[in-house]
């Protein structure tokens, strides 16, 4: 039985599911999947997990400066693997150990990711690092088409590339968002103060500053200005910047911080919002608006990941210009018109088709394949 091994900094709850279903998709094919994760989480967010199967490594890490140093003390259990799945990023130590691995004893592994840092400027040091090594794999795993694009101009070969088309379980997310009654809602619309006649807006991701919270607060400001009816924002999610979010809102009586909302909780008032707003880096979450049906609003914005690829502007969403009058204008054409939102949760609906989970599985299984069995 071939092995492959798949080591992570750490298990976000969204991952789950997706490591689940790779390893018995794995296990048709005879090959065993084995998962090292550690506790180094991601800044902004507090959903990291365990999984009973996978195997826990406590990570050592050190700051120097602005840069943050990992080291995975796993490579006693890689003897065996077939092939190794790492994580693209700079600060991972033993991403270097692997591609000396690959150099001196051909031993196979693959880069998974974005291909550059989102985060921080493209052009700026840290990326022009990165770019160093972008070809040192035995294959690579993006996120997405566009990110494929990117590799191939980098110098990476097509042929060792498969595309994840990266995604959550939003089974169950559709799961849990029909599972509330009418009545559930209606209690919870009169529990927060909302009028059945109010819009409700809603954000849900990290209080951070990549998510451009001082551009949603000053928009939903003047939007309040702006629109003849009254309205709500919901503020759900945790983060360096909590601190300040709760001191603005608390005397702003239509903006309501409610803390971070995971699973089912989460579901419940993405249920009862007209509108998702998220003016800053966009992830994932465009598939919680799809699964949630909760048509979405953000902007041109250079930090987002490459899953704003999955918003077709004017048709499954609105991505306004990085400008509060045209940010403002595309969520007042959603307020004002039914249609519209309904339209874009139709189309949100059918991007799910192949926005899934399952998928991703197929495609990440399949590659994993096309790698084991190239020479």
């Amino acid at each position: 039985m071939k092995k492959v091994t798949i080591i992570y900094r750490t298990i976000p709850q969204y991952r789950v599911e997706f490591y689940n279903q790779l390893k018995a998709f794995l296990l048709k094919q005879n090959i065993q999947l084995q998962l090292i994760y550690g506790d180094n989480g991601f800044q902004g967010r507090n959903d990291s997990v365990d999984l009973p199967w996978a195997t826990f490594i406590k990570n050592s890490s050190v700051q120097i400066g602005d840069i943050a140093l990992i080291w995975q003390p796993c490579l006693s259990l890689l003897r065996n693997s077939d092939l190794v799945i790492v994580e693209q990023a700079n600060m991972l130590l033993i991403n270097y150990l692997l591609i000396l691995r690959r150099v001196f004893f051909q031993r196979k592994f693959a880069f998974w990711g974005h291909g550059q840092n989102l985060q921080v400027a493209k052009d700026g040091l840290y990326n022009k690092f990165k770019m160093t090594y972008i070809n040192q794999s035995s294959w690579w795993f993006p996120y997405t088409e566009g990110v494929k694009r990117f590799l191939i101009e980098k110098g990476v070969k097509m042929e060792k590339i498969t595309v994840v088309q990266n995604a959550i379980d939003t089974h169950t997310l559709r799961a849990q968002y029909l599972s509330f009654a009418d009545e559930e809602i209606a209690q919870l619309r009169l529990d927060l103060g909302i009028d059945l006649d109010e819009k409700v807006l809603i954000y849900c991701g990290a209080l951070s500053r990549e998510k451009n919270l001082s551009f949603l607060l000053e928009s939903i400001i003047k939007l309040r200005k702006l629109y003849s009816k009254s309205f709500k924002l919901l503020i759900l999610g945790s983060g360096p910047e909590q601190l300040a979010i709760e001191n603005f809102v608390k005397n702003i009586e239509y903006i309501t911080y409610l803390g971070p909302k995971y699973g089912i909780e989460k579901a419940k008032y993405f249920r009862l919002a007209d509108i998702f707003v998220l003016p800053g880096a966009m992830g994932l979450a465009v598939l919680d608006a799809f699964a949630y049906e909760t048509p979405i609003v953000t902007i041109e914005f250079p930090f987002h990941g490459p899953e704003i690829e999955y918003i077709k502007n004017h048709h499954n969403g609105f991505i306004a210009k990085n400008d509060i009058c045209d940010f403002n204008d595309k969520v007042l054409q959603l307020m004002q018109n039914t249609d519209l939102r309904y339209a874009f949760k139709a189309q949100g609906l059918e991007a799910l088709k192949t926005l899934n989970i399952e998928t991703m599985v197929q495609n990440f299984g399949n590659g994993i394949l096309a790698c084991l069995s190239k020479n």
